[in-house]
């Protein structure tokens, strides 16, 4: 990825000038001096404008002295300036300027949010921040991760196995950092990482729908199975016929209509309860009827009867007013008064009587409604089947038929068909995802290659690890440092002696890294590298340092021009270095390092702070 320091300003407390620290393009840009003076302080300057979380500025003689930090450079052809106000008690400030445009402000003001810039910034590294690009932890990406790549600390530059100043720039798993690595060289990439995460998202849903296919086809089986055990249950109680088989449908709905006829006959009872009792009212009602009719015609007999009694007073009432024409006898008299006196009786109680007329006629009427009422709910029940079966064990059976037929619909009715079609299309996507999902194995294979290829070009250049001479370097990704191999061992080799070698193997692998990375056009990492002091292992203290470790360090100066004559001339493509070195420039400026640029010297109380700026902000 383009990038260019172009320069850093700093602006004081008590209204002393502001200073510039000026950078060229392809060029290692030196600021040299005393120890003490912050030159290791510019790197947590630079981190500080890009947003980091914590504040590792030296308070004393510089975070006291400041009010704000300023860096300006080029991003992907884009002049950005970042200012950030200085910390206040060891907390970082969210007071940022911006420009997109190279603006510097004469004094800065806060015009920008740090979620706003990281946005910008994180789109510049070429980092998208949607959901689809995670961290195996599940983190997000951020353009911070790989800022990773672009410094060689002084906490790591001797180191023995430590080629990562994790700490510093917050990786906290050996997981992400091998994933922000692998991306890095260009083993995964963005588009990749997105298209396997899809792949994942894909083959976790493939993996639900075949669950759910299997159970359902399982619930199946097992429905299938009862109906079997129900059939067979069925023909040892006579229900089917032995020879009976036919497809589990068509099972259920005969395993039912057994059901429903042995309901049928099992209702019967309740038909016959119900028939006996309306067959009772049937019955007193007609009795009720009968008594009636049957008093009707005694009434009428009885009118009949008395009308008839009247007719026969008429012969005697004749006798009676003849009496002396028709009889002379005494006795014969006395019969006839008596029997006219009887028949006057007759006809007294006749005219008296309450029977002469029937009275009933309405509650007649009323009883044989109802009778036909009940005749009509007799019809209405339902035909009673004749039944022949005595066994009382078949109902119970029949009745755990149907339990067992309901709890079957029950599970059959609770099955979700899953189409076999959307499994089918699923798996037809997977296997277009993976076609555009790279071999990271082959990949790595091949990166690695090419990275150790980068490693071993510059290694080829050090002249001051005389006893590895010859030797092949490979960088273990897994291990994550450099191993050496002698052509005539069959085992590699990790421990390398002097802190100066390990200075060595850092430059050539950081030098190799970015070489292979602008190879292959890698637009996450920066191609830029702060270097914090090589001449770490030969300065002990004050003094000169001695001639042999003078010519490793003019060895390792070398190094570094080579490195950026290559990339500029053969390459043709950019870089640049940013070194802070306790070596005067002397060693570069005399030996013709022409890529070498001296950006200040920090001499005689001079620093980061300059003098002036510390003598103005002293109380005393």
């Amino acid at each position: 990825m383009k990038f260019r320091l172009n320069n850093i300003k700093l602006w004081f407390k008590n209204e002393s000038k502001p200073k510039i620290y000026k950078f060229l393009p392809n060029k290692i840009n030196v600021i040299t001096g005393d120890a003490t003076t912050g030159k290791t302080s510019f790197l947590s300057v630079i981190d500080y404008c890009l947003l980091s979380n914590k504040n590792r500025i030296i308070e004393k003689t510089i975070n006291e002295n400041v009010l704000w930090y300023l860096i300006d450079f080029h991003i992907n052809g884009k002049n950005f300036v970042i200012a950030r106000k200085a910390a206040n008690s060891g907390t970082v400030s969210s007071e940022i300027f911006f420009s997109d445009t190279g603006e510097q402000p004469e004094f800065p003001y806060a015009n920008a949010t740090i979620d706003e810039l990281r946005e910008i910034l994180n789109t510049e590294f070429g980092i998208s921040t949607s959901e689809d690009y995670l961290l195996n932890n599940l983190k997000t990406f951020s353009y911070r991760q790989f800022l990773l790549f672009t410094s060689i600390s002084a906490d790591i530059i001797i180191t023995t196995n430590n080629y990562f100043d994790r700490s510093f720039y917050e990786i906290d798993t050996d997981e992400t950092l091998e994933q922000i690595l692998l991306m890095a060289i260009g083993v995964d990439r963005m588009e990749n990482m997105k298209n396997k995460k899809k792949l994942d998202d894909l083959n976790k849903e493939i993996a639900s729908v075949t669950r759910r296919i299997n159970s359902e086809r399982k619930k199946k089986e097992n429905i299938d199975l009862s109906l079997f055990a129900l059939v067979r249950e069925c023909k040892e109680n006579n229900l089917l016929n032995p020879d009976f088989d036919t497809t589990p449908i068509e099972t259920t709905k005969i395993l039912s209509g057994i059901v429903e006829e042995y309901t049928v006959l099992a209702d019967n009872e309740k038909t016959f309860s119900a028939i006996d009792g309306l067959n009772k009212q049937k019955r007193e009602v007609s009795r009720k009827i009968n008594s009636i009719e049957r008093y009707k015609k005694e009434i009428a007999d009885y009118n009949n009867n008395l009308s008839s009694y009247e007719d026969s007073l008429k012969p005697i009432e004749y006798i009676n007013e003849n009496f002396n024409e028709i009889i002379k006898s005494h006795e014969v008299l006395l019969f006839v008064g008596e029997l006219e006196k009887s028949l006057s009786d007759i006809k007294r109680s006749y005219l008296k009587s309450d029977f002469k007329t029937f009275t009933l006629q309405e509650d007649l009427e009323a009883l044989k409604q109802e009778q036909q009422k009940i005749v009509k709910q007799i019809a209405d029940l339902p035909k009673v089947k004749p039944t022949f079966s005595s066994e009382a064990s078949k109902y119970i059976f029949v009745g755990t038929i149907k339990q067992r037929l309901a709890q079957i619909e029950q599970q059959r009715n609770s099955i979700t068909t899953t189409e076999v079609k959307e499994l089918e299309r699923l798996v037809k996507e997977s296997e277009a995802l993976e076609s555009l999902i790279n071999d990271i194995d082959s990949t790595k294979f091949v990166m690695s290659e090419e990275l150790d290829n980068a490693i071993q070009r510059n290694y080829d250049l050090v002249n001051s690890m005389p006893n590895y001479d010859g030797y092949k370097i490979r960088f273990s990704i897994e291990d994550k440092f450099l191993k050496l191999k002698s052509p005539s061992e069959l085992f590699e080799i990790e421990t390398v002696g002097s802190s100066s070698n390990y200075m060595f193997l850092h430059l050539c692998f950081y030098l190799g890294l970015h070489e292979h990375m602008i190879k292959v056009e890698q637009k996450h990492v920066p191609q830029f590298l702060f270097i914090d002091q090589p001449s770490f292992p030969y300065y002990s203290g004050e003094g000169d340092v001695k001639n042999n470790d003078k010519a490793k360090l003019l060895d390792a100066f070398s190094l570094l021009n080579s490195f950026l004559k290559y990339i500029v001339e053969e390459l043709k493509n950019e870089f640049q270095i940013f070194m802070v070195e306790h070596a005067p420039k002397e060693y570069w400026e005399q030996n013709d390092m022409e890529y070498f640029h001296t950006v200040d010297e920090f001499t005689g109380g001079n620093g980061m702070v300059p003098l002036y700026v510390q003598l103005n902000n002293d109380p005393s």
